[in-house]
């Protein structure tokens, strides 16, 4: 569960970021626009202002201008101030009477410069929108300057970046809680997994894991982990079968050198002719060892004995031979030339395997 809480975590962390980075981005855009369009109203604001009294200008001349026809609101947000062929202000606002020029632009007639300028009005010092256009008219040139503050369109993204922050926080913590909750549901099936498969123990491994519905990731996962633990029980048997073949083919040899020794304490005299029979089993000990060993080294199905031409019926009369000599039963060999392909040792063993299990059983006789 910790690990599936961690996972859930990350994702909603990414998640939340994400969102949070495609909030700020498009929060941006809105910003810039919204900052763009309060300048272009700014600026025309201005122009058209401007136009007004350059219109009287063109008409009139100055010789009728008051401050109350270059009046705008009132206060220094937006004033208007007509300057002479000498650069001498002749009409300004009510608001900056007797200020020097606003501006030293001079346009060409019939043309306008729009610079931003922090004009120092009453003492403050916001950025101001200034629109400069130069005019003929009796008694002229005259330059026309109509200034803007910016100070509004700097509120008003004040204020918008505030809201989309405000907005931003509930739906943040909204996403992330619902992400959190999907992950989640969506963790749920492996969680089951998990504790499925850490209830399994060696004892038995034929419990599955439940599958999901669906065909996705989970699904898949539940069905590999399926496959997986079918692999282990088939891992699992033939290692059983191979502690169980292993016992039955140490058993033959063992007999053998049991019976032998059992023979040489009984009878001493024929010590000489029973070594040769204890030296061959431990022999043929070791090799079933190694043939072990080899087999426990390796699950690699492609790596087998090597497979040549075996004589069967020499194998066959040599068990023979060693049953004779071992016991006394009477063994009757019914075998022709035969020839296989196989592994002689494998072959070998299996013979054996069949002629102690019929010695096992007989009374008498043996027919091979």
């Amino acid at each position: 569960m910790i690990a599936a809480t961690g996972v859930r975590m990350r994702t909603t962390a990414v998640a939340v970021f994400a969102l949070a980075l495609a909030i700020a981005a498009a929060g941006v855009v809105v910003v810039l626009l919204l900052e763009e369009s309060l300048d272009r109203s700014v600026t025309e604001s201005a122009r058209s202002t401007g136009r007004q009294v350059a219109i009287q200008l063109v008409r009139e001349g100055a010789r009728d201008l008051s401050a109350s026809d270059v009046a705008s609101t009132g206060d220094t947000e937006a004033v208007t101030q007509v300057l002479d062929a000498r650069g001498v202000p002749i009409a300004s606002d009510p608001a900056i009477v007797g200020h020097p020029p606003l501006t030293a632009s001079r346009p060409v007639v019939g043309f306008e410069t729009i610079e931003t300028l922090p004009l120092g009005l009453n003492g403050d010092s916001d950025d101001y929108r200034v629109v400069s256009q130069e005019v003929n008219g009796p008694g002229g040139p005259f330059t026309v300057i109509s200034a803007r503050s910016l100070e509004p369109v700097t509120e008003a993204s004040t204020r918008l970046t505030l809201l989309l922050g405000l907005i931003a926080v509930p739906l943040l913590a909204i996403s992330g809680l619902a992400v959190y909750r999907a992950v989640g549901s969506a963790l749920r099936p492996v969680e089951r997994m998990r504790r499925t498969v850490a209830e399994i123990s060696t004892r038995d491994l034929a419990a599955r894991v439940p599958l999901p519905p669906g065909g996705d990731e989970v699904h898949r996962l539940a069905v590999t982990l399926n496959e997986m633990l079918s692999r282990l029980a088939s891992a699992q048997a033939a290692q059983r079968r191979f502690v169980a073949d292993a016992s039955h083919e140490l058993r033959s040899p063992l007999s053998t050198i049991s019976t032998a020794l059992d023979v040489s304490g009984r009878h001493p005299e024929s010590t000489g002719d029973l070594v040769p029979v204890i030296g061959r089993e431990t022999a043929r000990l070791r090799e079933l060892v190694d043939d072990l060993l080899m087999l426990a080294r390796t699950d690699d199905a492609t790596d087998r004995p090597q497979r040549t031409e075996v004589d069967l019926d020499d194998i066959v009369r040599a068990e023979a031979e060693r049953v004779r000599g071992e016991s006394a039963l009477e063994v009757e060999v019914r075998a022709g030339p035969a020839k296989v392909h196989g592994s002689e040792a494998q072959l070998r063993r299996a013979v054996r395997n069949l002629v102690d299990n019929a010695r096992g059983h007989a009374r008498s006789r043996i027919r091979v």
